[in-house]
């Protein structure tokens, strides 16, 4: 399956996660193409949108993906990159912390200071789509302290070790569809434009200013997702 744009995946995302329209939800796009997406996962299942904000780890120096980092205190290092890097221990904790602050700051700035209030609710954490999973796998853990009830992963496309990486992290995992070949999320979209600080900023105004109003009823207790 090919996506016209993002808009369209999170179209389609919607029609998928229908069971959540009842509930205390709220839908987070994960930085920085999941808030388009999100944006149109939470207008149609009527539910209020935020982001989140992860990032990937690079070795210093070197094109290495080391893991990610997400706001919240979430950290993901993938074993055998951390063997290959060869950082020393004091090294790696302060490139981390560095990394965390850093992510946590550009949270805060796209927000204007607003916190998202998510404890006890459900979660439906929306991206374009997973390549390894790494920053999914990061955002999943600092969701999980932040006293999230659920957390749901959907994306448009996924890879066999993506899904294999967040399915034990996640209560339930959507995948409109499996590319085992996917190198590129942008490869599963015709148009697959960058966004900005601006534009992130003005998704997240424009949908503040539709305001869905939280339920504060019992979330759907829908768990396992749909694994292709």
């Amino acid at each position: 399956m090919r996506f016209r744009d993002r808009a369209e995946a999170g179209q389609k995302l919607a029609g998928v996660l229908s069971p959540y329209r009842s509930g205390d939800v709220c839908v987070l796009g994960l930085t920085r193409g999941g808030l388009r997406v999100a944006y149109e996962v939470a207008r149609a299942l009527e539910k209020p949108l935020d982001l989140w904000v992860a990032r990937r780890l690079h070795v210093p120096g070197s094109r290495l993906t080391l893991g990610a980092v997400s706001e919240g205190g979430g950290l993901y290092l993938d074993p055998q990159a951390a063997r290959q890097a060869k950082l020393p221990g004091e090294a790696l904790q302060r490139f981390v912390h560095d990394e965390v602050d850093d992510v946590e700051r550009q949270a805060r700035q796209l927000r204007g200071g607003l916190t998202p209030k998510v404890r006890g609710c459900t979660v439906l954490l929306v991206d374009d789509g997973m390549v390894t999973g790494a920053t999914v796998a990061a955002a999943l853990l600092g969701l999980k302290q932040q006293g999230v009830r659920q957390r749901v992963v959907a994306v448009g496309v996924a890879t066999p070790r993506a899904l294999e990486l967040v399915r034990g992290r996640a209560d339930a995992v959507h995948a409109l569809t499996l590319d085992p070949a996917l190198r590129e999320v942008s490869e599963a979209y015709d148009a697959f434009p960058a966004l900005n600080q601006d534009e992130l900023r003005r998704w997240l105004t424009r949908a503040r200013e539709a305001g869905p109003a939280r339920t504060g009823s019992a979330a759907p207790d829908v768990a396992g997702g749909w694994w292709f």
